[in-house]
């Protein structure tokens, strides 16, 4: 089945009283990002095979769970509520979570029937990607006088980077970390540090930093490491500050 038509099979009901709702994210973490960064959805594997997530053909307890590079229906709230048939590419962030890849939201978001959770989130993103207009898009105008110091350097990080990543891809991690000092390890299907660097957050939380070469050419790592930044307001906007530094305001 096509992809087109897969994720567009709406299977919903209207929200209904105090049920638990999940979230749904934006994420684009470059050549990591599985099937191309394609229409997908990828979740917490403590998901997989409930009521929140699970096999097409499954529709009661208990559930079957999606397999890999296939189609699962994920519902956003309990009681089998707000669901949508979407193609699932693997394990993904914390609980609670629906992980989706831009190209989800490009396809979904114009559709006039959407469950209320996606509708939300279609309207969240439109608003996200209405804030960067007017502003110098860098990563599509990387001459431009605000931007070419900034790409210069956004670019000279990643190729620096990308023979660290080749040849990690090449080796495998383990291989390959067994010749680095501890800085230069990486994790995670060679995309990110071993070590986590990133934050603390307001609550107090660290990550491991996406690497600059696991950006696909002409995309650049964001401000704290956690996403690609890609030139397109849709995806970058809901990223909020990852992505807003390639996004200068004109000169007055």
């Amino acid at each position: 089945m096509r992809i087109a038509a897969l994720f567009m099979v709406l299977l919903f009901n209207p929200y209904q009283g105090m049920a638990e709702t999940l979230r749904l994210t934006v994420y684009d973490d470059g050549l990591s990002c599985p099937g191309g960064c394609d229409a997908h959805v990828v979740f917490h594997p403590s998901l997989n095979g409930t009521e929140y997530a699970h096999d097409p053909a499954s529709q009661e307890t208990p559930y079957s769970k999606c397999q890999d590079g296939a189609a699962c229906e994920i519902c956003c709230a309990s009681g089998h509520q707000q669901c949508l048939t979407v193609l699932y590419r693997g394990a993904g962030p914390t609980a609670k979570t629906f992980d989706l890849a831009p190209a989800f939201y490009e396809q979904a978001c114009p559709a006039t029937s959407k469950p209320p959770a996606l509708n939300a989130k279609c309207d969240e993103i439109a608003k996200a990607a209405a804030s960067l207009s007017g502003r110098i898009n860098c990563i599509r105008e990387p001459a431009h006088q605000l931007c070419k110091v900034m790409i210069d350097l956004e670019a000279q990080r990643r190729e620096t980077d990308q023979p660290q990543y080749d040849q990690c891809k090449k080796l495998g991690e383990a291989k390959f970390n067994a010749t680095q000092i501890d800085s230069r390890r990486r994790s995670n299907n060679c995309a990110y540090e071993a070590k986590g660097t990133g934050g603390p957050n307001s609550k107090g939380t660290t990550w491991r930093k996406l690497l600059p070469g696991a950006c696909r050419p002409g995309t650049f790592v964001g401000r704290d490491g956690l996403d690609c930044c890609n030139g397109n307001p849709i995806s970058d906007g809901p990223l909020g500050l990852e992505c807003k530094g390639l996004y200068p305001r004109p000169q007055s």
